[in-house]
């Protein structure tokens, strides 16, 4: 073979480095072009690559001052391709991630994620050979890229060829120190105000209490849990309390306006329809949840709070039932251990149970909660509180065969099944995916239900069924949650079961009831007191207040209550100031901006309610 010329060493080295420079800048130009990440993250992140770059290079010089030439040359090609596909795959995880949710995916949820991929393809409809097919074809491309590089762009073997070991090893190690420097300074001051997508990836830490989309700053967070410590002090655990067993079954995405329960037109919830007519369920009206998203709704949820007035030690729910007498567990479908956080946010319970726990299942098929409740022994006669979460009615839930009902169905986290049809009616199969995923919740918290009863669980309960936001499926274009505070987004379903009693009160004197209402209803049916600090109120009396709020993002809102028969919506972006309302008595789909129409003195009332959430507003250190 012909040596190659002079000039091919400077050539090999260009054109490798113009390989890494066309990965780091397509990326760093589409996340700030086009997904909306901030100019300031473009010379860090820069940077970071090219000092990876520079170890990376030092690292393959290093070893072939040590191995045998071919060795080396395969070394090298090897330590550059896996870099490379490495860089690659991260960039599209992260288009993926800021596409799909709009923020950094970070290294918990990669980890959590793809060791479940195999189970979310089946779980999503796509059968396990197209994930195999993949895994070949990628794994094809990288060995013919590596011949290639071996073959026509490896400079490290001519670098050996023309110089020797001992000063080559020795430039390396210098070289690799410079770059340890620079990374060690990298690891103290990560540029996570600058958005830089590594470290945000991370180093996901920040100087404020994170809540999936939303941050609340540290200084007021810790104010407000001075009142939490004075609440936990001053309450008295109730001793004429009746300690009835509590149980939560919160549906992800679950929509109340899909449940025939509600009077939606489809048969989506039988089994709790027949709950109903046996006489121990009252439906109560849909309430708006404190957001559209999962961690900041059960927040909500849990510690009667709205999102701004959120800190790192609520007074939730299951401490309360501690305090009087209660052990606590949480069965959860779903990943909530690697899930932002939530795991640490729900505090300590006796009993935890999640998706990432369960193996042999996808973490997001609720039968995996179904057989641990089948595992459970028979009550033993102390009170307990059993927090349940489903993911069956969650897009990306699982769906099993014997309960779905509408067909043709597709999942809707795929664009291109979000198609709308001519008449601008959302399509008919991401509505039957999403009903049937309803159908699914039904059946599973009816098997609940059924085990709990056999295990006396419920010879004296009370049982809670609600969401922790709602969904979109095309409605105003939208898909999905944590987009938006339209009436799809935020308005869950609030069931109240009772065993072993007859209740005093129906749950329907409150027509425009909140997520922070249902903790205290709870404690209600039990005679046992809530926290001073608890915003909601309990619904077996009529609620009187003017407004509730709700938040998503930017976006902050409230629904304006004074007048119950003629409630007006409005919200605001935080950001660029844009404002929407609606009347939901004339306007109850949302279908017409009327913020223009509204009395000046009207708005002047909403734009003073929500200034202390504005003023509390952390940007979100995941979303951009």
């Amino acid at each position: 073979m012909r040596e190659p010329g002079h000039g091919a060493l400077g050539r090999r080295v260009a054109i490798e480095a113009l390989a890494w420079c066309c990965a780091a800048g397509l990326f760093i130009a589409a996340y700030v072009g086009v997904l909306g990440g901030r100019p300031d993250g473009i010379l860090p992140h820069l940077r970071l690559v090219a000092e990876a770059v520079l170890a990376l290079a030092a690292i393959r010089v290093g070893f072939s001052a040590v191995l045998p030439p071919r060795i080396a040359r395969v070394v090298s090609t090897a330590l550059a391709m896996t870099g490379f596909a490495i860089l690659v795959a991260y960039y599209l995880l992260e288009v993926i991630a800021l596409k799909s949710w709009g923020r950094v995916i970070t290294w918990d949820l990669i980890v959590a994620h793809g060791r479940g991929t195999p189970l979310m393809f089946d779980a999503m409809g796509l059968p396990p050979w197209i994930l195999v097919v993949a895994a070949v074809l990628v794994a094809v491309a990288l060995l013919a890229l590596a011949w290639l590089h071996m073959q026509r762009l490896d400079w490290v073997g001519l670098l050996a060829a023309r110089t020797r070991r001992l000063p080559r090893g020795a430039a390396a190690l210098a070289l690799l120190a410079v770059v340890a420097v620079n990374l060690q300074e990298y690891l103290l001051l990560q540029p996570l105000d600058e958005r830089e997508p590594v470290s945000l990836t991370f180093f996901s830490e920040r100087r404020a209490i994170k809540v999936q989309s939303h941050g609340v700053d540290l200084a007021a967070a810790e104010r407000r849990d001075a009142q939490q410590d004075a609440a936990r002090a001053a309450y008295q655990a109730s001793p004429n309390a009746t300690r009835r067993n509590v149980v939560v079954i919160v549906g992800d995405a679950l929509r109340a306006d899909h449940m025939d329960l509600y009077g939606y037109a489809r048969e989506t919830t039988p089994h709790l329809a027949k709950l109903r007519a046996e006489g121990v369920l009252r439906v109560a009206p849909a309430a708006h949840a404190v957001c559209s998203e999962t961690s900041c709704g059960l927040l909500g949820l849990l510690s009667s709070r709205y999102v701004h007035q959120f800190s790192g030690r609520m007074f939730m729910l299951p401490e309360v039932l501690k305090r009087n007498g209660y052990r606590t567990a949480l069965i959860l479908g779903g990943d909530h251990t690697h899930f932002y956080g939530l795991r640490e946010l729900y505090g300590p319970v006796d009993e935890y149970y999640d998706g990432s726990l369960a193996g042999g299942y996808y973490m997001n098929d609720d039968q995996l909660v179904v057989d641990y409740v089948n595992r459970l022994p028979d009550w033993d006669g102390r009170p307990v509180m059993i927090r349940f979460h489903l993911m069956s009615s969650h897009m990306l839930g699982k769906r099993h065969e014997a309960n779905t009902r509408y067909e043709p169905a597709a999942n809707y986290f795929f664009v291109p099944n979000r198609t709308l049809g001519e008449d601008g009616k959302t399509y008919e199969k991401a509505v039957n995916y999403y009903d049937n995923g309803v159908r699914e919740f039904d059946s599973v918290a009816a098997s609940l239900i059924d085990t709990l009863r056999r295990k006396h669980y419920l010879d004296s309960a009370v049982v809670a069924i609600t969401g922790d936001h709602g969904e979109s499926v095309g409605e105003h274009g939208l898909w999905g949650h944590e987009n938006g505070l339209t009436e799809e987004a935020v308005r869950v379903p609030f069931l109240l079961l009772h065993f072993g009693y007859q209740p005093q009160s129906t749950l329907d004197s409150t027509p425009w009831p909140s997520q922070v209402d249902i903790a205290p209803t709870i404690l209600a049916e039990l005679g046992i007191p809530r926290p001073a600090t608890w915003s909601g109120m309990p619904m077996q009396a009529p609620v009187h207040r003017d407004f509730i709020q709700f938040e998503e993002g930017p976006l902050v809102g409230l629904l304006d209550t004074r007048d119950a028969r003629n409630p007006w919506k409005y919200w605001e972006d935080r950001i660029d100031g844009k404002a929407s309302a609606f009347n939901l008595a004339r306007d109850p789909h949302e279908s017409r901006n009327a913020v223009e129409e509204v009395p000046a003195q009207l708005r002047r009332d909403w734009r003073r309610e929500l200034v202390p959430a504005k003023a509390q507003y952390v940007r979100d250190p995941w979303k951009l």
